[in-house]
């Protein structure tokens, strides 16, 4: 699955991105999943986004990394895709998002 940066967090505390998701589709992260090779914690959220005409903006979402030294090698506007590994998927665990 693919996603576009629109925002990259400096907060060393809680290193985040905001990316909008590229392709129509659901996806899961896991506590294996990594965007751009970059490994991100197993839950997403979705900011208070809104279209052009006002509604909201349900392809934008909140990935946290696991650490902010790996905010250097991410850029705005840079194209990334989501990995999960999903040979050990606990679906029990997992943070799933359908469009």
């Amino acid at each position: 699955m693919k996603f576009q940066i629109e925002y990259l967090s400096k907060d060393a505390r809680r290193p985040c991105l905001v990316a909008r998701q590229m392709e129509p589709g659901q996806f899961s992260v896991s506590e294996r999943s990594c965007l751009a090779g970059v490994s991100i914690k197993p839950f997403i959220s979705q900011p208070r986004a809104l279209t052009p005409e006002g509604k909201p903006d349900l392809t934008v979402f909140v990935f946290t990394l696991r650490s902010a030294n790996d905010l250097s090698g991410l850029a705005v506007g840079q194209t990334v895709e989501l990995h999960v590994d999903v040979m050990n998927k606990d679906a029990s665990s997992d943070n799933r998002m359908e469009k």
